[in-house]
Protein backbone atom coordinates (compact mmCIF):
# COMPACT_ATOMS: atom_id res chain seq x y z
CA UNK A 1 0.00 0.00 0.00
CA UNK A 2 1.55 3.46 -0.88
CA UNK A 3 1.29 6.07 2.18
CA UNK A 4 -2.69 7.61 1.73
CA UNK A 5 -2.87 11.18 1.09
CA UNK A 6 -3.86 12.19 4.80
CA UNK A 7 -6.63 14.86 5.31
CA UNK A 8 -7.69 17.28 8.11
CA UNK A 9 -11.40 17.22 6.96
CA UNK A 10 -11.79 13.72 8.41
CA UNK A 11 -12.75 13.70 11.94
CA UNK A 12 -10.82 11.65 13.81
CA UNK A 13 -12.24 10.62 17.85
CA UNK A 14 -10.00 8.59 19.87
CA UNK A 15 -12.19 6.82 22.67
CA UNK A 16 -8.82 5.19 24.25
CA UNK A 17 -4.87 5.82 24.16
CA UNK A 18 -2.18 3.60 24.75
CA UNK A 19 1.23 4.23 23.92
CA UNK A 20 1.05 1.20 21.66
CA UNK A 21 -2.41 0.99 20.30
CA UNK A 22 -5.39 3.10 20.18
CA UNK A 23 -8.97 2.80 20.23
CA UNK A 24 -10.70 4.98 17.46
CA UNK A 25 -14.46 5.50 17.86
CA UNK A 26 -15.73 5.03 14.14
CA UNK A 27 -18.89 6.58 12.56
CA UNK A 28 -20.93 4.83 10.41
CA UNK A 29 -20.68 5.54 6.76
CA UNK A 30 -16.78 6.08 6.96
CA UNK A 31 -14.22 3.39 5.18
CA UNK A 32 -11.47 2.27 6.86
CA UNK A 33 -9.01 2.49 4.76
CA UNK A 34 -8.52 4.09 1.61
CA UNK A 35 -9.81 2.22 -1.71
CA UNK A 36 -12.35 2.28 -4.89
CA UNK A 37 -14.35 5.79 -4.37
CA UNK A 38 -12.73 6.32 -1.01
CA UNK A 39 -8.81 7.28 -2.00
CA UNK A 40 -8.88 10.68 0.02
CA UNK A 41 -11.92 10.62 2.69
CA UNK A 42 -11.40 6.98 4.83
CA UNK A 43 -10.33 7.06 8.22
CA UNK A 44 -6.74 6.14 7.49
CA UNK A 45 -6.95 10.01 5.96
CA UNK A 46 -7.60 11.66 9.16
CA UNK A 47 -5.67 9.28 11.12
CA UNK A 48 -2.10 10.28 9.34
CA UNK A 49 -3.45 13.92 9.41
CA UNK A 50 -3.69 14.02 13.14
CA UNK A 51 -0.83 14.12 15.51
CA UNK A 52 -0.62 10.32 15.32
CA UNK A 53 0.38 10.09 11.68
CA UNK A 54 4.44 10.68 12.13
CA UNK A 55 4.02 7.30 14.44
CA UNK A 56 1.61 5.40 12.13
CA UNK A 57 4.11 6.17 9.02
CA UNK A 58 6.46 5.03 11.23
CA UNK A 59 4.99 1.83 11.47
CA UNK A 60 4.51 1.60 8.07
CA UNK A 61 2.71 0.70 4.93
CA UNK A 62 3.59 -3.50 5.01
CA UNK A 63 1.39 -3.11 8.77
CA UNK A 64 -1.20 -0.93 6.75
CA UNK A 65 -0.26 2.01 8.46
CA UNK A 66 -1.32 0.19 12.04
CA UNK A 67 -4.71 -0.54 10.70
CA UNK A 68 -5.28 -4.10 12.85
CA UNK A 69 -8.65 -5.00 11.84
CA UNK A 70 -11.23 -3.32 9.58
CA UNK A 71 -15.14 -2.41 10.14
CA UNK A 72 -17.11 -2.50 7.56
CA UNK A 73 -18.38 1.25 6.35
CA UNK A 74 -21.95 1.34 7.65
CA UNK A 75 -20.89 0.08 10.77
CA UNK A 76 -20.15 2.12 13.73
CA UNK A 77 -17.85 1.57 17.10
CA UNK A 78 -14.61 0.55 18.35
CA UNK A 79 -11.45 0.25 16.11
CA UNK A 80 -8.13 -1.05 17.06
CA UNK A 81 -4.79 0.65 15.43
CA UNK A 82 -1.36 0.17 16.31
CA UNK A 83 1.03 2.84 16.91
CA UNK A 84 4.28 0.76 17.09
CA UNK A 85 5.26 -2.04 15.17
CA UNK A 86 5.67 -4.00 18.28
CA UNK A 87 1.65 -2.93 19.09
CA UNK A 88 1.07 -4.42 15.48
CA UNK A 89 2.58 -7.71 16.31
CA UNK A 90 1.02 -8.36 19.25
CA UNK A 91 -2.17 -7.11 18.43
CA UNK A 92 -2.12 -9.26 14.92
CA UNK A 93 -1.08 -12.63 16.71
CA UNK A 94 -4.22 -11.85 19.47
CA UNK A 95 -6.48 -11.84 16.32
CA UNK A 96 -4.65 -14.60 14.88
CA UNK A 97 -4.95 -16.34 17.97
CA UNK A 98 -8.83 -15.86 18.02
CA UNK A 99 -7.91 -14.30 21.65
CA UNK A 100 -9.80 -10.92 20.63
CA UNK A 101 -13.57 -10.64 22.25
CA UNK A 102 -15.51 -8.51 19.61
CA UNK A 103 -18.95 -7.82 20.66
CA UNK A 104 -21.45 -5.83 18.79
CA UNK A 105 -25.07 -3.98 19.25
CA UNK A 106 -27.71 -4.82 16.34
CA UNK A 107 -31.18 -3.21 16.69
CA UNK A 108 -33.19 -5.70 14.33
CA UNK A 109 -36.36 -5.49 12.96
CA UNK A 110 -37.94 -8.23 14.27
CA UNK A 111 -38.01 -10.65 17.74
CA UNK A 112 -36.09 -14.01 17.53
CA UNK A 113 -37.85 -17.15 18.23
CA UNK A 114 -35.59 -17.70 20.89
CA UNK A 115 -33.62 -15.48 23.38
CA UNK A 116 -30.30 -16.44 22.38
CA UNK A 117 -28.30 -18.78 20.00
CA UNK A 118 -25.04 -18.95 17.93
CA UNK A 119 -24.75 -19.32 14.22
CA UNK A 120 -22.21 -21.52 12.49
CA UNK A 121 -22.25 -21.11 8.48
CA UNK A 122 -19.10 -20.76 6.71
CA UNK A 123 -18.92 -17.30 4.38
CA UNK A 124 -18.22 -16.96 1.10
CA UNK A 125 -17.11 -13.61 -0.95
CA UNK A 126 -18.35 -12.96 -4.23
CA UNK A 127 -18.62 -9.78 -6.50
CA UNK A 128 -21.79 -8.48 -7.79
CA UNK A 129 -22.25 -5.38 -9.49
CA UNK A 130 -19.04 -3.95 -8.66
CA UNK A 131 -19.54 -4.71 -5.22
CA UNK A 132 -18.19 -7.46 -2.69
CA UNK A 133 -20.46 -9.30 -0.28
CA UNK A 134 -20.83 -12.47 1.81
CA UNK A 135 -23.15 -15.13 0.72
CA UNK A 136 -23.63 -19.17 2.80
CA UNK A 137 -21.42 -21.66 1.13
CA UNK A 138 -20.81 -24.86 2.59
CA UNK A 139 -17.35 -24.53 1.41
CA UNK A 140 -16.73 -21.16 2.43
CA UNK A 141 -14.67 -19.76 5.08
CA UNK A 142 -15.88 -20.91 8.59
CA UNK A 143 -17.86 -18.26 10.80
CA UNK A 144 -19.03 -18.51 13.42
CA UNK A 145 -21.53 -15.65 15.78
CA UNK A 146 -22.98 -15.53 19.09
CA UNK A 147 -26.15 -13.93 20.10
CA UNK A 148 -28.46 -13.45 22.57
CA UNK A 149 -31.78 -10.88 23.12
CA UNK A 150 -30.91 -7.68 25.73
CA UNK A 151 -34.07 -6.26 25.02
CA UNK A 152 -37.37 -6.88 23.17
CA UNK A 153 -40.70 -4.67 22.17
CA UNK A 154 -43.34 -5.59 19.99
CA UNK A 155 -42.11 -5.49 16.51
CA UNK A 156 -37.94 -4.94 17.45
CA UNK A 157 -35.14 -6.43 19.14
CA UNK A 158 -31.81 -5.33 20.53
CA UNK A 159 -29.04 -8.21 20.16
CA UNK A 160 -25.29 -8.12 21.57
CA UNK A 161 -23.48 -10.93 18.99
CA UNK A 162 -19.94 -12.16 19.65
CA UNK A 163 -18.19 -13.19 16.28
CA UNK A 164 -14.55 -15.15 16.76
CA UNK A 165 -13.96 -14.33 13.06
CA UNK A 166 -14.39 -11.40 11.03
CA UNK A 167 -15.47 -12.36 7.86
CA UNK A 168 -16.89 -9.41 5.27
CA UNK A 169 -20.35 -8.37 6.60
CA UNK A 170 -21.26 -11.51 8.92
CA UNK A 171 -23.23 -10.62 11.45
CA UNK A 172 -25.54 -9.19 9.26
CA UNK A 173 -25.29 -12.32 6.78
CA UNK A 174 -26.02 -14.65 9.55
CA UNK A 175 -28.71 -12.80 12.06
CA UNK A 176 -30.53 -12.53 8.19
CA UNK A 177 -29.87 -16.71 6.97
CA UNK A 178 -29.31 -17.93 10.79
CA UNK A 179 -31.94 -15.69 12.91
CA UNK A 180 -34.41 -14.41 10.49
CA UNK A 181 -34.16 -10.59 11.50
CA UNK A 182 -32.70 -7.59 9.30
CA UNK A 183 -30.68 -5.07 11.25
CA UNK A 184 -32.52 -2.13 10.89
CA UNK A 185 -31.15 0.33 7.97
CA UNK A 186 -29.27 -2.53 6.37
CA UNK A 187 -30.69 -2.52 2.77
CA UNK A 188 -28.31 -5.10 0.94
CA UNK A 189 -29.34 -8.12 3.49
CA UNK A 190 -33.20 -9.00 3.40
CA UNK A 191 -34.87 -11.94 5.03
CA UNK A 192 -35.72 -14.50 2.59
CA UNK A 193 -34.93 -12.12 -0.26
CA UNK A 194 -31.39 -11.90 -2.25
CA UNK A 195 -28.90 -9.08 -1.48
CA UNK A 196 -29.69 -5.82 -3.22
CA UNK A 197 -26.89 -4.91 -4.88
CA UNK A 198 -28.67 -1.27 -6.65
CA UNK A 199 -27.20 1.98 -6.60
CA UNK A 200 -30.21 2.57 -4.68
CA UNK A 201 -29.78 0.03 -1.76
CA UNK A 202 -25.86 0.92 -1.60
CA UNK A 203 -27.06 4.97 -0.75
CA UNK A 204 -28.41 3.94 2.74
CA UNK A 205 -30.80 7.20 3.13
CA UNK A 206 -30.65 6.26 7.13
CA UNK A 207 -27.92 4.80 9.22
CA UNK A 208 -27.32 0.93 9.52
CA UNK A 209 -27.80 0.14 13.50
CA UNK A 210 -24.93 -2.18 13.85
CA UNK A 211 -22.58 -1.07 16.18
CA UNK A 212 -19.29 -2.55 17.61
CA UNK A 213 -19.75 -2.07 21.05
CA UNK A 214 -16.58 -3.49 23.16
CA UNK A 215 -13.44 -5.13 22.21
CA UNK A 216 -11.53 -7.33 24.81
CA UNK A 217 -8.01 -8.20 24.11
CA UNK A 218 -4.93 -8.84 25.92
CA UNK A 219 -2.33 -5.90 25.88
CA UNK A 220 0.08 -6.60 22.65
CA UNK A 221 3.26 -6.01 24.86
CA UNK A 222 2.05 -6.67 28.55
CA UNK A 223 -0.23 -9.38 27.65
CA UNK A 224 -2.44 -7.74 30.72
CA UNK A 225 -6.19 -7.91 29.98
CA UNK A 226 -7.28 -5.03 28.54
CA UNK A 227 -11.40 -3.97 27.88
CA UNK A 228 -12.62 -1.03 25.98
CA UNK A 229 -16.29 -0.03 25.57
CA UNK A 230 -17.83 2.48 23.42
CA UNK A 231 -21.72 2.86 23.74
CA UNK A 232 -23.91 3.22 20.72
CA UNK A 233 -24.33 6.64 18.81
CA UNK A 234 -27.22 9.03 19.31
CA UNK A 235 -29.23 8.27 16.06
CA UNK A 236 -28.81 4.53 17.22
CA UNK A 237 -30.33 5.33 21.06
CA UNK A 238 -32.85 7.71 19.06
CA UNK A 239 -33.89 4.78 17.05
CA UNK A 240 -34.15 2.55 20.35
CA UNK A 241 -36.12 4.85 21.67
CA UNK A 242 -38.42 5.07 18.41
CA UNK A 243 -39.05 1.41 18.74
CA UNK A 244 -40.04 1.63 22.15
CA UNK A 245 -36.93 -0.07 23.85
CA UNK A 246 -35.35 1.09 26.73
CA UNK A 247 -31.94 3.21 25.51
CA UNK A 248 -29.84 1.19 27.98
CA UNK A 249 -26.64 -0.83 26.74
CA UNK A 250 -25.72 -4.26 27.39
CA UNK A 251 -23.77 -5.50 30.39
Amino acid sequence: MSTPVPNTAVTIEIAHEDPHYLVVNKSGGRVVQPGLGHQDDALLNGLLASRYGPELRKVGARRDFGVVHRLDRDTSGALLVARTAAGYEGLRSAFTERRVEKDYLALVDSVPTSPSGRVDLPLREVERAGVRLAVPDPAGQPAYTAWRQVAAGAEHALLACRISTGRLHQIRVHLTEGVGVRILGDRVYRVDEPPDTSSKAMRLADPMHLHAWRLGFPHPVTDRPEQHRIDPPRSFLSAMASCGLQPNVAN
